[in-house]
């Protein structure tokens, strides 16, 4: 097709021939969701080697984006945990063997039997709003030794002279000066392990996004530490990272954006003495975009 002059082709490589379908069809009437099982452990494979400078990295996989306990089970043989935003994915998770510190719960407008669930698990729960200090209190009698703080640092999140989201518009996250207070009451209740999360743009189709957010937490990490004592054992870098639609568009490559972070991390964290600091990801159109598909007939 001729697009401004110029000529796009959209180079769609199935994994999967027809004539396999064709095979399948016999014993699965369409429609029905195909997943290449090959496909999804070497992208695994090639996140964890993207980030396997980092000692404590682990993957979070964003239930949300396909809450299929085989997709779950699978994930959890190529070591990766599972991100949840609500009961249902607690759940799932815990009948899929995750548990632990291998959930990371991450919810707001949290019904307080679903923090007392997480608990329960002993997922590690972080906080989208400051009012859900007071809140886990009194629905758990305590706060967790380790704990999470989800941060909005307001404005626009820009690439270069693009704007890749708008924060600012945002209801979820604590702006900075709460992460301040949020660290200081928290560890003043008894937490010991902090950790940081944040999310500020969506499915970006760019080896840039995730070095700047990066960048922008290692630096907010530092001053937290040095201002509040609190010990920062961990960061999540959350989701972003997408996948191409369009012909035009070139694919993220998961090993450039893992040595963009690792740059950051040893201009910010290490020498501020915190090189032990674990990092996360809770990635989920980027774990299983490329790797199903739908079938049926027309």
């Amino acid at each position: 097709m001729a697009i401004e002059g110029r000529i796009c082709r959209m180079d769609k490589k199935p994994f999967v021939t027809l004539e396999k379908l064709e095979e399948i069809v016999k014993d699965y009437p369409t429609p029905f969701h195909l997943y290449d099982e090959k496909g999804i452990r070497e992208n695994a494979m090639k996140l964890k080697q993207a980030f396997a400078w980092n000692k404590g990295f682990k993957e979070y996989f964003a239930v949300k984006a396909t809450p299929n306990p085989f997709i779950l089970q699978l994930l959890k043989e190529c070591g990766c945990g599972t991100d949840c935003s609500s009961m249902t994915e607690l759940m799932l998770s815990e009948a899929c063997g995750f548990s632990g510190e291998e959930i990371m719960f991450s919810s707001n407008d949290t019904p307080p039997e679903e923090f007392a669930y997480a608990a329960r698990l002993g997922a590690i729960i972080n906080l989208d709003d400051f009012t859900h200090i007071q809140f886990l209190e009194d629905t758990l009698g305590y706060i967790p030794e380790t704990i999470s703080c989800r941060f909005n640092p307001g404005g626009v999140f820009k690439i270069s002279n693009d704007i890749m989201d708008n924060p600012g518009d945002s209801k979820y996250g604590m702006t900075t000066e709460q992460m301040f207070e949020a660290f200081k009451i928290l560890k003043a209740k008894g937490a010991k392990r902090f950790g940081i999360h944040a999310f500020l743009a969506s499915n970006t189709v760019t080896n840039e996004y995730y070095p700047l957010l990066a960048r922008q937490l290692f630096e907010l990490a530092v001053k937290l530490k040095e201002e509040t004592g609190a010990h920062i054992a961990f960061i999540n870098l959350s989701g972003g990272i997408g996948i191409p639609y369009r012909p035009d568009q070139e694919p993220n490559d998961i090993l450039v954006i893992g040595e963009g972070v690792r740059n950051a991390y040893q201009d910010v964290l290490v020498p501020a003495g915190m090189g032990d600091v674990a990092l996360c990801t809770e990635l989920g159109r980027f774990m299983l975009g490329p790797f199903g598909c739908l079938v049926t007939r027309a």
